[in-house]
């Protein structure tokens, strides 16, 4: 495992000039900020990002490629493929904004268990999953589901045919693939006039990433609530059911990981039956009902 770092100040640049006149109430911007981190592994695939940036940063962004893009002062960043990956750390303050550029080398994949909800979810080889033709497929209420603000009923699938056939498969090379079939539920928060059914060439610029695409995930597990085993999807625009319903909230462009709790795995013997949660913030929750044949 190496990681490598190159400095590059990028920002916004205010030329003082000595003979520039006093202009009475002209604000200060202040200098730029100096970017730098710190990397440190946790495991094989797993790094902490720690910056240790100067200048009173209030904005603290990484880009880590071909992963997604993070916010916060510390990040852990799960990467389940071996290979060389750029970081890209921008820091922001009042003066403007400064990049510090680097790699990072994974050498291994991420190992794959074959056992518990990994086993369920992909069957140790590859299952495909999709938003169960079922009333209350898809919930939203409080954060304690003390009662329901809005379910979907039994006619969904028929009322949204675009988004019930949608495909989740998740590989045992910790790959999810999800296919739209060429079309997706597009709700105004994507730019559309209004909610509908639409070819998912709608979806332009930072939204592009909620089409079709791989992504990875990972399983965690007993990592949630009460106890519960975790899925988190991961890169952006990675997401289940719904793609607003991220951890921080609803939110209006792709995020960079959405990690859902799972609340129930059934096995008919035909049918396995999945039921997964996203906690909103604290200001709501999420529920789908999954299901593969």
């Amino acid at each position: 495992m190496k990681a490598f770092k190159l400095f590059a100040i990028l920002g916004l640049a205010f030329a003082a000039v000595s003979c520039e006149p006093t202009v009475p109430g002209k604000t200060e911007l202040g200098p730029l900020p100096t970017a730098d981190y710190s990397l440190q592994f946790v495991d094989s695939n797993t790094v902490m990002l720690t910056s240790e940036s100067s200048g009173d940063p209030f904005l603290y962004q990484w880009e880590v490629d071909g992963i997604g893009v993070f916010t916060g002062e510390e990040v852990e960043v799960f990467i389940p493929k071996m290979g060389v990956y750029d970081i890209k750390h921008t820091v922001i303050n009042q003066g403007g904004h400064a990049t510090a550029q680097g790699q990072v080398e994974i050498l291994i994949d991420a190992a794959f268990v074959c056992a518990g909800t990994s086993e369920f979810l992909t069957d140790c080889t590859s299952r495909t999953w999709k938003l169960a033709p079922q009333a209350g497929a898809l919930w939203v209420g409080p954060p304690d589901a003390s009662s329901t603000w809005w379910a979907i009923g039994a006619t969904g699938a028929t009322d949204r045919p675009c988004a019930f056939d949608d495909e989740w498969t998740f590989n045992s090379d910790l790959e999810m693939i999800y296919d739209t079939k060429g079309d997706i539920w597009a709700e105004t928060y994507m730019g559309v006039a209004a909610d509908g059914c639409q070819p998912e060439s709608i979806l332009t610029g930072p939204k592009a990433a909620w089409a079709s695409g791989t992504h990875g995930f990972e399983v965690l597990p007993g990592s949630g609530v009460n106890g519960v085993d975790q899925l988190k999807v991961i890169g952006t625009g990675a997401f289940i059911g719904l793609p607003k319903a991220a951890n921080s909230g609803e939110v209006g462009n792709p995020v960079a990981e959405i990690t859902y709790d799972i609340l129930s795995m059934t096995d008919d013997g035909s049918t396995r039956y999945m039921e997964i949660e996203v906690n909103c913030g604290g200001s709501l929750i999420w529920r789908y009902t999954l299901y593969s044949e």
